[in-house]
């Protein structure tokens, strides 16, 4: 069994504060739209690509939203920082 992890959400950053942009509108956890691969992430430190316009990948294959996998805590951006943060009481895994 994978160990649960909490779900990200528009505004949860990665390691390096590159914040999530908007989701998926039709599911919110926490009143906001979860995040799901491709999700675009704000510009982040070292502010040089790929860390100037990334997106959200690698996400849980067996939950997804608008048919496309959902991020949890842990996940790697394309730019390869993981997703840090997270939901207070929703899980995945």
């Amino acid at each position: 069994m994978m160990p649960q992890e909490p779900v990200h959400r528009e505004g949860d950053r990665n390691t390096a504060g590159g914040a999530a942009r908007v989701g998926a509108p039709s599911v919110l956890v926490n009143g906001l739209p979860i995040v799901i691969d491709g999700t675009g992430v704000t510009p982040h430190m070292p502010f040089f690509p790929p860390h100037l316009s990334t997106v959200t990948s690698n996400g849980l294959t067996n939950v997804i939203a608008e048919y496309i996998p959902i991020n949890v805590r842990g996940n790697m951006d394309q730019c390869g920082h993981p997703r840090a943060d997270g939901s207070p009481n929703v899980v995945a895994g």
